[in-house]
């Protein structure tokens, strides 16, 4: 009789690892395991494994056609995740829908998906975009407009003189819908204020060493009052060029960037930056939140899950309080399954700044 029930014991403990690795996700990451991109990623591990789910996380390390050879490899092979995680980076959606028409994976877009004109094209090809079953996106215009009125506020503190703002923008790229919608934002801005000069948008491919590189150029040709940056890293790209033009960043030219990321915290705290806007780190955790709860739905028939959030701006009136819950990078504090509807009785998503803190500071 022991032995029967420790049988079934065995039994019941395998049968529930047997079911958490049924459900699997491959990430098909755009970028590196470093920056923004790893940042991603390990938000999207923490939560995947209090989440039990088997996740695989590939990196493209940004390589022109890198998530399209990622993918045809993990389709050759063989024995398939139950979902793919896909970024429509340099509107490369389509053609990754396009290789894995035909295959039974369903599909979350994160950060970036399908635009309607790509989704039309997919439709005149014949190709099944019911297999996307989630999206989660957050509000990048919005994060554009914030960050430039907040820049132009400040520079106008400190030279109130009311002379034009020259203003500086390095931009992500021209074709990923997360630039260029934080890019519309910055647009929106500039034309809300007509003392806003703006100088050159320059496009920098999200890279630090690019920014530095087209920042120092821009500076040997006049002076700038104020660099707005599409993501962290080339906000502190220009700052490195403006520390080497014999220029004092925070003072003789004010900075803003886009990403939480550690480095952009404690330049705001050392007030070489004015703000950090972001929280789109955590999307990659949403993301392990929302196929679980699609995973588990309880309902029949087809569910699709698109979420749109907020982001939000870090200052240096509220940067020590993000640094002391969030500095340390220690995703596994927290408890992700606080935030699925399946796992507890939530209505609805709730993946905003003040559920984050709260979560990492309990």
């Amino acid at each position: 009789m022991v032995i029967r029930f420790v049988c079934l014991c065995c039994f019941w403990v395998s049968a529930a690892f047997a079911q958490a690795a049924d459900f699997r996700v491959t990430f098909i990451n755009p970028g590196s395991n470093a920056g923004f991109w790893g940042d991603v990623s390990e938000t999207m591990s923490a939560a995947a494994r209090d989440l039990d789910i088997d996740l695989e996380i590939l990196h493209a390390d940004r390589k022109p056609y890198g998530m399209e050879e990622l993918l045809q490899k993990r389709l050759l092979a063989g024995d398939l995740p139950d979902y793919f995680v896909f970024v429509n980076e340099q509107q490369a959606g389509a053609r990754l829908m396009q290789l894995l028409a035909g295959y039974p994976s369903k599909v979350l877009f994160l950060l970036n998906k399908l635009s309607p004109k790509q989704k039309l094209i997919l439709e005149k090809r014949h190709i099944d975009l019911r297999n996307i079953v989630a999206s989660i996106v957050p509000d990048n215009e919005t994060a554009g407009y914030e960050t430039a009125e907040f820049l132009f506020g400040e520079t106008r503190k400190i030279d109130p003189s009311g002379k034009d703002i020259r203003l500086l923008a390095l931009t992500g790229d021209t074709v990923t819908p997360a630039g260029i919608d934080i890019e519309i934002g910055l647009m929106r801005a500039v034309a809300d204020n007509p003392d806003v000069r703006l100088l050159h948008a320059i496009p920098v491919q999200w890279n630090e060493e690019v920014a530095y590189a087209r920042a120092g150029r821009m500076l040997a040709k006049g002076p700038v009052d104020a660099i707005w940056g599409a993501n962290d890293e080339i906000a502190l790209g220009a700052i490195r060029a403006v520390e080497e033009a014999g220029l004092q960043p925070g003072k003789d030219v004010l900075f803003t960037g886009i990403n939480w990321s550690s480095r952009a915290m404690k330049a705001v705290r050392e007030r070489k930056m004015l703000m950090s806007h972001g929280g789109h780190i955590f999307a990659g955790a949403w993301s392990m939140v929302m196929l679980h709860d699609y995973h588990n739905k309880t309902v029949d028939g087809a569910m699709f899950i698109d979420v749109y959030f907020n982001m939000s701006p870090i200052t240096l009136q509220n940067v020590d309080l993000f640094l002391s819950r969030l500095g340390d990078r220690n995703w596994d504090k927290i408890d992700f399954r606080q935030f699925s509807k399946t796992a507890t009785a939530r209505r609805r998503y709730d993946f905003s700044t003040r559920s984050i803190l709260e979560a990492a500071g309990s």
